[in-house]
């Protein structure tokens, strides 16, 4: 399950088992309290909030990691 179901999900069990009480499904589910008022209001917008996590990642691109690999293939001429 990726984040937007995740959410959805956590969401619509939000509003069938604890009244939509985030601070409930908390102690309940032991979900975090801040992915499901991010759920709630995406159900109740009907926008989905996209994250930012690979802009923001400190992980290096392949082309970092290795930098030889686009001289040995060269992806662009192909």
């Amino acid at each position: 399950m990726n984040g937007v179901e995740r959410r959805g999900f956590q969401a619509q069990m939000t509003l069938k088992y604890c009244q939509g009480k985030a601070r409930l499904v908390e102690t309940v589910f032991g979900w975090g309290r801040e992915n499901i008022e991010l759920g709630l209001g995406e159900k109740r917008t009907g926008i989905i909030c996209v994250g930012l996590e690979s802009a923001f990642s400190t992980a290096k691109s392949c082309q970092e990691k290795k930098p030889l690999l686009l001289w040995h293939y060269p992806w662009d001429k192909l």
